[in-house]
């Protein structure tokens, strides 16, 4: 049981306590939209939908040919409108967004199409904003509730087992290096978050969109960077043509990380427990630079957290793809035949970790927006196949908050304002106990029939308790979130 459901059940004539949310809100310099959707659906502030993807849509382009970029949407306005202005702004809208302004980008406008599916998914884009459901987004809507979740700071990860090793960073262009990153085995902390059975992989998130695939276990053709098992040992490698430092106009490997000191050309490199994929949080001992956009728009940092996949195929820092010298030692290996480029696979200011394939029911969480906000606060997030005990407790509380903070004339009376944070109360205890089935039975049988009049007609039925439809939807959506994490329960 939650400490926090108790004291408040005490307490239960105190004031209002804050809810927490996993969202921080984003608004853009001179942005006032967001402050006309929180008048018209105040519910929707420090949610997901408090910033520009409510009505701004992601997008692609080609870098080259069969090269696709995917971007969120503030990246994408970036890209398509540009950061002088000189675009197309409309060209970023996603269909509610579209609807909002052909309707006259004001309040009232939200107010005309609040019975409208703009995304043609089913749902209302009012009933989609009280689900906290982007109603721009047909993949996004009330009967699939968000993947389980955890989120972990930099304090939580250094809790874990840590894990040190040397390494070659062999990149494409950019400049190879040596480095000795510190932090934790990736498949520790996705022991630690609880992966089910059913995962097969995981994608990495970057907060400027890039994604980076990697399988669980190795495949058979050695192509994918895996998380599962440890990679080949590695040998030192060393030439003073290859070093920036000796050779400064040529050079592409840079030995200066005090880690290098003392290691000689073809020295093993050993490693305790051997080269892992790690989610590093220090590199020589110091904590990751943390990632910025810079005037180009591109990523400079690697931190908080950057996903480190040793070589698959270890081998020497050969030159840049740039350098085209016959002569060198190490010419650049397009093919990889006999030397990997695992930088390119390191995704710099991880975010967000996707773990696949997503439980039956739910939808991703908010991948592309959220990243920026665990930069700052160094934190990063873990969703998908994992365990969703924590989640659904996580979404009781919330529960138990939101009905507490209701104003007692939304209810037909005090009694059923108390009768339903009891039974929220009743069945976090159950959850605590490891009775699931009850605690379901209660959700379905106890509460979401008591809320569920303003889902099928609009308005209230003769059983709810709640006789606001804006509170009741609320409310409703919530306990169908956690009767849908339930599922994925022993």
């Amino acid at each position: 049981m939650t400490r926090s459901i108790v004291r408040l059940l005490i307490v239960l004539l105190a004031s209002v306590m804050a809810a927490p949310t996993a969202w921080g809100a984003y608004h853009h310099g001179g942005d006032t939209d967001s402050d006309v959707a929180a008048t018209v659906y105040p519910g929707t502030q420090d949610t997901k939908l408090d910033s520009c993807a409510l009505c701004h849509s992601g997008g692609e382009y080609e870098k080259k040919p069969g090269k696709w970029v995917s971007l969120g949407s503030c990246q994408w306005c970036h890209y398509e409108f540009g950061y002088d202005g000189s675009g197309d702004i409309d060209a970023t809208l996603n269909d509610y967004g579209r609807d909002y302004l052909n309707n006259g980008r004001n309040a009232a406008a939200l107010s005309a199409i609040k019975g409208v599916d703009s995304d043609g998914d089913g749902y209302s884009n009012a009933d989609e904003i009280a689900a906290i459901r982007f109603p721009g987004d047909p993949g996004d809507d009330p009967s699939k509730v968000p993947a389980p979740h955890r989120v972990y700071a930099r304090d939580d990860l250094e809790c874990l087992p840590q894990h040190v090793q040397f390494m070659l960073m062999n990149t494409h262009k950019s400049g190879d290096f040596y480095a000795q990153y510190g932090g934790v085995v990736m498949a520790d902390l996705l022991e630690d978050a609880g992966i089910l059975a059913a995962a097969e992989s995981i994608e990495v998130f970057a907060p400027d969109g890039w994604s980076q695939y990697h399988p669980l276990d190795p495949d058979e053709d050695g192509l994918f960077y895996y998380v599962y098992g440890a990679y080949p040992e590695a040998l030192f490698h060393y030439d003073q043509e290859a070093d920036v430092d000796m050779n400064t106009e040529e050079g592409w490997c840079d030995y200066s990380a005090a880690s290098c000191a003392g290691r000689n050309h073809g020295d093993e490199i050993v490693v305790e427990n051997g080269l892992q994929m790690l989610l590093a949080i220090t590199r020589e001992g110091d904590y990751l630079s943390d990632g910025e956009l810079n005037a180009e728009n591109k990523l400079d940092g690697e931190g908080p957290f950057r996903v480190v996949p040793p070589q698959l195929l270890p081998g020497p820092p050969d030159q840049s793809s740039y350098l085209d010298g016959p002569d060198y030692k190490w010419p650049f290996d397009e093919a990889e035949e006999y030397t990997g480029h695992n930088a390119g696979f390191a995704t710099r200011s991880a975010t967000i970790i996707k773990v696949n394939p997503l439980p039956e029911g739910t939808t991703d969480i908010d991948t592309a927006e959220a990243g920026w906000n665990y930069v700052d606060e160094k934190k990063i997030v873990i969703y998908g196949a994992i365990d969703p005990l924590p989640t659904i407790e996580n979404r009781i509380e919330s529960l138990f908050l939101k009905v507490k903070a209701l104003d007692k004339k939304l209810f037909k009376s005090r009694f059923h304002r108390r009768a339903m944070l009891w039974k929220i109360y009743l069945v976090d205890r159950l959850i605590d106990w490891q009775a699931f089935r009850p605690a379901t039975r209660i959700l379905e049988k106890s509460l979401i029939k008591r809320v569920d009049g303003c889902t099928k007609s609009d308005a209230p039925d003769r059983n709810d308790w709640i006789t606001d439809c804006r509170a009741q939807k609320q409310v409703y959506w919530t306990i169908n979130e956690i009767l849908v994490l339930m599922k994925m329960l022993p």
